[in-house]
């Protein structure tokens, strides 16, 4: 069993009572002091289960993690060489609690707030001979996050690689992360390949998204 914990739901430990010892007779008020203690427990259990079950993240037997899963069918280009831009999702898999911002195909939004494991691979495709240096980082909520870039180089006419790496990122409840990229050459391309017997088909870029953790606090500054 997993559970959701995060500083959206600060749950107070829930310890079992120390109860009165019984007198030797039957004692009204001791019965009453018993009963009381009984209540005050089990309320305070009650209100645990009631916070795990906020935004229904009770399953019968089961609290779910947020998580999601995103693919792209189409290529991606490049218009401008040295410039950056929003790695795209055009297909969701899973999204429990993290999907697509609304009206976008970039930003990937978390209705929960904590620590975040994103997994990200593309298809990279060379499409002519010269060598070109592909960079790919991260950004949250529009800001690009300092040290995040990973460089690529790739040559050779129709020649692929395929970049895959993960990393993870703190995100309070409706905010997000892009994937951007960009390149020193236009003649590259995120390639998506139809399928091919018995290959299925292959997507220009797919990310993936697990939470990990409740939410820091105070939350870490990333580095310029």
């Amino acid at each position: 069993m997993s559970f959701i914990v995060t500083s959206q739901f600060d749950i107070d430990r829930v310890t079992a009572p120390s109860l009165p010892l019984a007198p030797r007779e039957w004692d009204q008020r001791y019965q009453d002091q018993f009963s009381n203690v009984l209540r005050l427990y089990f309320n305070r259990l009650d209100s645990f289960l009631s916070r795990l079950e906020t935004s229904g993240a009770i399953d019968p037997g089961l609290i779910n993690n947020p998580n999601g899963l995103f693919f792209n069918t189409a290529d991606q280009t490049l218009a401008a060489v040295d410039t950056g831009y929003p790695i795209t999702f055009n297909q969701t898999y899973l999204n429990n609690f993290v999907a697509l911002q609304t009206a976008s195909t970039s930003k990937i939004e978390v209705a929960v707030g904590g620590v975040y494991n994103f997994q990200f691979s593309g298809q990279l495709k060379s499409t002519n001979a010269s060598g070109k240096d592909v960079q790919i980082w991260i950004a949250r909520n529009g800001t690009s996050i300092g040290y995040s870039t990973h460089k690529y180089t790739i040559e050779g006419a129709d020649n692929h690689f395929n970049v895959a790496w993960n990393f993870d990122i703190d995100l309070a409840a409706n905010e997000y992360v892009e994937m951007y990229w960009g390149a020193n050459d236009t003649a590259v391309t995120l390639e998506a390949i139809p399928a091919s017997a018995p290959y299925p088909a292959v997507a220009s870029s797919v990310i993936t998204v697990n939470f990990v953790a409740r939410l820091p606090d105070p939350r870490p500054t990333p580095p310029p």
